[in-house]
């Protein structure tokens, strides 16, 4: 006897233009990936969205400081630190690192200038920078003249996904120089006393 079993051909033609099924188990197969799908999309786009948004108080911060003219003291840094909480909507840890730098030698030379730093304040979890921190920073710090001086802000987030899709947690670091505009940032010590740039000279 002969065989009617189709080819394997006619068998894949067949299934293609098949329409009936279960909706149940079509249902049980999909829904889990498009739920994964959608909580993924959320999850990254609200990564970038706080990234957007560290960024944007960064220069807040950065901008603010370089308007003072009577210096800043421990009060007023504690204040930006609110400051930054209240623009990145106060979820995740968040820290904040504030540096006067100045160019001391080579200033037109990307590789053999010579940086300093004037005074340094951060929050609680991050060390003050030194010179040797700063030059090592000396690939992202802008050319600017001697006897001049740069603002260096910058911030720090642990971004937390509120789901877990893969990403993890994400650390949101972000620097910000400005050039003071009434002349230089001083760092009131509370004494009567200012730490500024003439202190490297």
């Amino acid at each position: 006897m002969l065989s009617t079993l189709p080819r394997p051909i006619e068998t894949l033609r067949r299934f293609l233009v098949r329409d009936d099924g279960a909706m149940s188990v079509e249902t049980a197969i999909i829904l889990p990936a498009l739920c994964y799908i959608y909580v993924g999309s959320f999850v990254w786009f609200d990564a970038f969205r706080m990234q957007n948004l560290n960024l944007n108080a960064t220069y807040t911060i950065s901008d603010m400081l370089s308007r003072e003219s009577n210096g800043v003291d421990r009060d007023y840094f504690d204040g930006l630190d609110e400051v930054y909480d209240y623009l990145t909507k106060g979820n995740h840890p968040t820290q904040l690192r504030v540096s006067v730098i100045e160019c001391t030698a080579n200033c037109n030379a990307d590789d053999s200038r010579q940086l300093a730093v004037c005074w340094s304040e951060a929050t609680t979890g991050r060390v003050e920078l030194t010179d040797a921190d700063v030059q090592g920073k000396n690939s992202i710090v802008p050319i600017f003249d001697n006897a001049d001086q740069l603002i260096m802000t910058e911030t720090f987030m642990i971004y937390n996904p509120a789901f877990n899709v893969g990403l993890g947690s994400q650390k949101l670091e972000n620097v910000v120089f400005t050039r003071p505009r009434p002349g230089q940032l001083k760092w009131d010590n509370g004494d009567d006393t200012f730490q500024d740039c003439n202190n490297n000279n």
